[in-house]
Parts: C-alpha cells; sequence; structure tokens
C-alpha cells in the first residue's frame, strides 16, 4: 500500500502533526467502549486499518464527515493525522473521510420457502343474504360461509388438512378490524397435546365497502405464511336491507342474532322485515351480555346503537318523531338519522309491567 505522509509545523524546534492517507476498514457488527471519565460503557464502532489483524473501538463519530449505519460493512479512505500535540482528555489520533471505496449492505436472509402442501385458501363459499333477495353482492348483515382450502383448493370435511402439521396456530383476521378469529391452534405442555380445528365457520360483518381479509399461519410465533383476499361489500338501502325488493315478514317475524368474528365489540339483534301504515320497518337491538349491571347494559344498548348508525348514515338528523310511520307507541325519541331511502330513530322505552327499561332503533322505508 502506498501511504502519503504530510509533516505540518512551522518551526524545527516545535513537534509537527503527522498525517497518513489510509484504508480503513469497518466492521458490521459494533462493540462497546468505557469513554474518559465515565463507568458506562456505550457503543461504537469497530474499526482496523489495513494491515491489522484485530478490529478496535472508534466512537461512532470517530472519523469525521462519515455516517456509520448499523449493519453495513465499509472499506474507507481516510486521512489519520496522529497530533504532536493531543489533548488531554482525547486521543492522539484523528480521522476523516475522504472516500467510501465500498459500502456493504446487510444480506436479508431468503425467506423460508414452504413447500406447496404447507400453502392454503381462504374461500368465501356462500352467503345469505338478509331479506333472502336474490342477488350476488354480500352486505351488512348478511350471513358469510368460509372454508379453508389446501393449495389445490380442495375442502376436508372429516380429514385433517396436510397442511396443518406446517403450524400451530392459523388465524382469521383484516387490517380493518381489530379482532382476530382462530381457525387452528395446537399446544403441547407438560400434561400433554391439545388441538382444535375449524374447517368452516360463518359470521356477519358491518362494513359497508370492500376490504381485506387474510388467513395468517404461525409456527412458534412466527408467521410463515398469509393468504388473503379481498371481501366484497355491497350496502343496499341500509345495511342489508333492500325495501323495494326484500321479503317482508306477515307473521311471526324471526329475530336474528348478528355477530361479527373480526369486530367482537358490538352485536345486535335484528328484526325479519315487517309493515304496518304501509311501511315496511326492522328493529334493532343490542343484546345483553350476563357480565353487564342493568346500568352498564343501558349504557351498552345506546352506545351500540349510536355507532352503527353513525358508521352507516353519518351525523344525526333533524327528523322528529312525526316524521316516522312505524314507531311503537310509548317510546321517546332519543335522535335521529337517515339516508335517501331509510330514516331511523333511536328511541327510549322507560320500565313498565311488560317491558324493562331499553333502547333500540326503528329503520323503516321513506
Amino acid at each position: 500500500m502506498l501511504i502519503s505522509v504530510l509533516w505540518v509545523g512551522c518551526d524545527k524546534d516545535e513537534p509537527i502533526d503527522k498525517v497518513e492517507i489510509i484504508k480503513m476498514y469497518v466492521s458490521a457488527e459494533t462493540g462497546t467502549y468505557t469513554p474518559w471519565g465515565s463507568e458506562v460503557p456505550v457503543e461504537c464502532m469497530l474499526v482496523k486499518e489495513d494491515g491489522d489483524l484485530e478490529y478496535s473501538h472508534l466512537a461512532f463519530g470517530g472519523i469525521q464527515g462519515f455516517d456509520y449505519v448499523r449493519g453495513h460493512e465499509y472499506e474507507l479512505e481516510v486521512r489519520k493525522t496522529t497530533l504532536a500535540n493531543p489533548p488531554a482528555d482525547g486521543s492522539n489520533i484523528a480521522y476523516e473521510l475522504l472516500k467510501i471505496i465500498n459500502d456493504i449492505p446487510p444480506v436479508t436472509p431468503k425467506p423460508y420457502e414452504l413447500p406447496e402442501e404447507a400453502k392454503f385458501k381462504l374461500k368465501m363459499v356462500q352467503f345469505a343474504p338478509f331479506m333472502d333477495l336474490d342477488t350476488p353482492l354480500a352486505a351488512p348483515f348478511d350471513f358469510l360461509t368460509f372454508r379453508i382450502l389446501n393449495h389445490r383448493d380442495e375442502y376436508s370435511v372429516f380429514a385433517t388438512p396436510d397442511f396443518l402439521k406446517y403450524y400451530d396456530l392459523i388465524e382469521m383476521s383484516s387490517p380493518v378490524l381489530p379482532d382476530t378469529y382462530c381457525v387452528y391452534r395446537y399446544s403441547a405442555d407438560e400434561n400433554g397435546t391439545e388441538e382444535s380445528f375449524t374447517s368452516q365457520w360463518g359470521s356477519y360483518f358491518y362494513e359497508k365497502t370492500d376490504f381485506p381479509i387474510c388467513l395468517k399461519g404461525y409456527k412458534d410465533g412466527k408467521l410463515i405464511y398469509e393468504y388473503s383476499t379481498t371481501l366484497v361489500m355491497r350496502e343496499r338501502d341500509f345495511l342489508g336491507v333492500d325495501w323495494k325488493n326484500g321479503s317482508v315478514a306477515l307473521a311471526n317475524p324471526k329475530t336474528n342474532g348478528i355477530y361479527n368474528v373480526l369486530d367482537t365489540r358490538y352485536e345486535f339483534l335484528l328484526t325479519d322485515t315487517q309493515k304496518v301504515n304501509e311501511t315496511c320497518y326492522i328493529k334493532i337491538q343490542v343484546p345483553n351480555s350476563s357480565h353487564l349491571t342493568d346500568a352498564e347494559y343501558l349504557k351498552a344498548q345506546e352506545e351500540g346503537l349510536r355507532w352503527l348508525l353513525e358508521k352507516h348514515l353519518g351525523e344525526k338528523s333533524s327528523l322528529t318523531a312525526s316524521d316516522f310511520k312505524t314507531l311503537p307507541k310509548g317510546v321517546d325519541v332519543v335522535e335521529t338519522y337517515e339516508n335517501n331511502t331509510t330514516r331511523v330513530a333511536i328511541v327510549h322505552r322507560n320500565a313498565d309491567d311488560l317491558h324493562e327499561e331499553c333502547y333500540y332503533a326503528i329503520a323503516e322505508s321513506k
């Protein structure tokens, strides 16, 4: 290696600095050293000059003009100055970057390549529209059925799919929803092993536009495979209601439990569509939970209904009770909402001999 040496000084009797142009190597790894006057070790670079066998410690700012990036390995050309009169509390050597000869970034390890037999798919295989509509597109409050398939699109009804042996957890999730749904789980401890698997499951959803949904497979806490798809959703007149084309219960209307496996914050009870005063309507309630007190349940009813209506209809409207044709007697209107086809009221009923105090919503066609 050719070394350029420059002696700097003003007087031949004064000590002078020694300046050299050298190559320096900076490790991708870091070390620690204890600064002068401190007892606390700090992280630092590991460097060596051309010809050195071992790396030595150098502070991150120890090469003027050089910004170290952790994980990168460098070959540098630097100006090394050996100070004739170094500071009492500092090094007698100063480095200045002249050129980065090589900057080698960290090598990203290739992801573990799963065999084809380890891969699975998520498929929505059926949906039951509210009001028994004949439609190809799902809507909020329709019931959707899902299956997990192998890489050949095959569904195992009773047999255990071969792909399960590669995982200890498979979950359904969506980046726009707060919860996950466990499809497969395997665990083992000193008491033995436990395994659960659901090949088919169903759920309602509250979303009114398309959203992503996926199955994620984990092994030892690490995500090793993911299958994603888009769930196509279209809101009808209101939620899954189509006032013009949907069925109407002439007698004995059913109440349907509505739940979302990916958003367990809210559940609802939804009656079949009925008709009074030549106007179609539905009733929406919030079911009770055993752990809630009466006061907490009342609050949960009001909050759940408000959340649902604000999500689908936006801001409250100025409608009053006189604008509605299907409100039952003995209720007070708390607030109202509307769109082009639907008006909705959250109503409050006080307790009496036949009813408990409650909040619920009445949605009717315009």
